[in-house]
C-alpha cells in the first residue's frame, strides 16, 4: 500500500467533516434510503429557523432582562435544542448505516449531547454552536447558482425578520437604564431603524448605537437584495421563440 491511499480515507473524513461543518452535501453522507431523504428535505427549513431563533434566544439570556422575557428566552432555548433532538433520533432511526450517517453529520451531533439547556451556565455559550447550521444556506445559494432566487429572497427575509426581533430586545436591553421601551417599541425601532425612517427613540449607550449600526447593515443589504432580484427580473433576456 502507497502511502498516498494510507493517506485516502484520512483526507476523505477531514473533507466530509469540511463539507457537512460548512453546509455541504455530498452523495454518499450516510443519508440513504427515499423516507430518510424525504425527511431530511421535510426538517431542513423548520431546524434553519430553528437555528436562527439561537441569536434571540442567547441575547435575550445574556442580557437577564427579566421577568417574561427571561421566560420567553428560556422556551426558545429549549424549543431550538429539542427540534435538533428530534430531527437526530428521526434520522437514526431512519438512516441504513448509523455509524456513516453520524460520521458525516458532527454539527446535529455536537448540538445534542454539548447544547443541552441542563448544563451549567458556564457552558451555555456553546449554543453557539446551533447557528453553524446555518451555513447550510450557502451551500443552497451555490447549488442553485441564483443569487436572486425565490429561496433566496424567501430566507434573507426570514433572517432579516429575525434580525428585527432579536435586535429590538438587545436594543431594549441595553436602554433600560436610559428609557423604558416595551417589548413592542423595541420592535418598532428596529424596523424603523432597519428602513431608514427613523423614530421617536435613539441610541443613548455604546451597546445600543452598535446594534443600531447592526440592524441599518441587515436591513440596507435586504433592500439591496431585493432591488436586485427585481432588476433581475425585467433584465433577464429571454429564450428565442423558435
Amino acid at each position: 500500500m502507497s502511502p498516498e491511499s494510507g493517506d485516502e480515507p484520512e483526507h476523505h473524513l477531514r473533507s466530509a467533516f469540511k463539507a457537512e461543518l460548512t453546509g455541504g452535501t455530498q452523495p454518499d453522507n450516510g443519508v440513504e434510503g427515499p423516507r430518510a431523504i424525504r425527511a431530511e428535505r421535510i426538517m431542513n427549513g423548520p431546524l434553519m429557523v430553528a437555528a436562527a431563533l439561537t441569536l434571540p434566544s442567547v441575547a435575550l439570556s445574556e442580557a437577564h432582562v427579566g421577568g417574561l422575557l427571561e421566560t420567553v428566552a428560556q422556551i426558545l432555548n429549549w424549543g431550538i435544542w429539542i427540534a435538533f433532538a428530534i430531527e437526530f433520533v428521526v434520522m437514526l432511526a431512519l438512516v441504513p448505516d448509523r455509524r456513516k450517517y453520524l460520521r458525516h453529520h458532527p454539527v446535529e451531533v455536537v448540538v445534542v449531547f454539548l447544547t443541552p439547556p441542563v448544563l451549567p451556565p458556564g457552558l451555555q455559550s456553546l449554543r453557539a454552536v446551533r447557528l453553524l447550521r446555518l451555513l447550510r444556506l450557502l451551500k443552497l445559494a451555490q447549488l442553485s447558482n441564483r443569487v436572486f432566487s425565490n429561496e433566496g429572497l424567501q430566507y434573507a427575509a426570514l433572517l432579516t425578520l429575525l434580525a428585527t426581533v432579536a435586535g429590538g430586545s438587545v436594543f431594549r436591553a441595553f436602554e433600560a437604564s436610559h428609557q423604558h421601551l416595551s417589548e413592542w417599541e423595541s420592535i418598532y425601532w428596529a424596523f424603523t431603524a432597519m428602513t431608514t425612517v427613523g423614530s421617536e427613540y435613539s441610541a443613548t449607550t455604546l451597546g445600543g448605537q452598535i446594534t443600531e449600526v447592526v440592524i441599518l447593515l441587515v436591513g440596507i443589504s435586504f433592500i439591496a437584495m431585493l432591488t436586485g432580484a427585481i432588476a433581475q427580473r425585467f433584465l433577464r433576456p429571454q429564450a428565442p421563440k423558435e
